[in-house]
């Protein structure tokens, strides 16, 4: 996994105590053996920027995430992040899910305000180590997909494909953060390209959920209908969004056109950017995402210097979809 992967969330790991046996007859104590390696999943969560929600890391057991109240749990930063650490050191697949807390937040990028976060969206991982699961939209897409089947890691991995092949032409990477990560890699255009892309069609997915008619709900009502609140129209978008895919494998071909007409759609020129700065905390920049000098101008505000924002803003200009 590139560099994306290793993004500023805290990462806290539980190391199991090996034992040491003595030597027959009172020599001295056996060398301790290695200590196993913490297992964990990391990551962060937006549509936009998921606030004080609660989190769940649920292994997959026999095809299936296991109940929740055996999962392991957290609960979202003011940055989106969160991290969970297995204590049996579960190496398996697994399902990550965010749900709504008592004061749960999602920021709506089209105004940099922050809405109630009341749905949830998920993200499945085929297996553990120390691994980053960032939860978005997309990884939503994935999680609705590997549902339909007995997930594995395989199916799992199977499904993450089918998203990223369905919206290649948004640019769509799940291991890309949903947010400019400039203390990390800073020096990392490719990275920095990658996430501001992320950027860019989360907040089309905000914009598409309150102004376009090709999103509906289950029962075929617009999400922007007339009197719907933003939160409403957010989860309506991301509901449609994960019904797009019809098996772990595929997507249906109609829906997912609608999809991508709806989002292609909007013109990014006023996009609230969340960057996390090179001192660690996150700042909101806004910017038009199809112009070189306001995105040159947000990296510029947000502490890059002048001639990096340039150079990467270039780079970051030709790998934007």
């Amino acid at each position: 996994m590139s560099k994306i992967a290793g993004m500023a969330f805290v990462l806290v790991t539980v190391s199991a105590l090996a034992g040491c046996g003595g030597s027959g007859g009172g020599g001295s104590a056996s060398p301790a053996a290695a200590l196993p390696a913490a297992t964990s999943v990391s990551g962060t969560a937006a549509k936009g920027i998921i606030k004080q929600a609660n989190v769940l890391v649920c292994r997959i057991i026999n095809g299936v995430p296991e109940p929740d109240a055996s999962c392991a749990s957290t609960t979202t930063g003011n940055d989106g992040s969160y991290s969970v650490t297995f204590s049996d050191n579960y190496s398996g697949p697994a399902m990550v899910k965010i749900m709504p807390g008592v004061a749960s937040t999602m920021m709506d990028e089209t105004t940099g305000t922050d809405v109630a976060y009341t749905m949830t969206m998920r993200a499945v991982v085929p297996s553990i180590s120390r691994t980053t699961a960032y939860v978005t939209p997309f990884s939503e897409m994935a999680a609705n997909a590997a549902s339909m089947t007995a997930m594995d890691a395989t199916k799992i991995s199977q499904s993450i494909a089918a998203v990223q092949s369905a919206m290649s032409t948004l640019g769509i990477d799940l291991s890309a953060m949903p947010m400019v990560d400039l203390k990390d890699n800073g020096s990392d255009s490719a990275a920095l390209t990658m996430q501001a892309n992320m950027v860019k069609q989360l907040t089309r997915v905000a914009m598409a959920a309150k102004n376009s008619n090709l999103l509906k709900d289950a029962n075929g009502v617009a999400c922007n209908a007339s009197g719907t609140t933003t939160s409403q129209q957010f989860a309506c978008a991301v509901a449609a969004m994960a019904g797009v895919m019809n098996s772990y494998v595929t997507a249906d071909a109609t829906k997912s056109a609608n999809m991508l007409a709806a989002l292609n759609a909007q013109n990014v020129t006023g996009a609230n950017m969340p960057i996390l700065m090179a001192d660690g905390t996150m700042g909101m920049q806004l910017a038009d995402m199809t112009s070189s000098a306001s995105m040159q101008t947000a990296m510029q505000k947000a502490g890059m210097a002048v001639t990096s924002a340039a150079n990467t803003v270039t780079v970051m200009m030709g790998g934007m979809r």
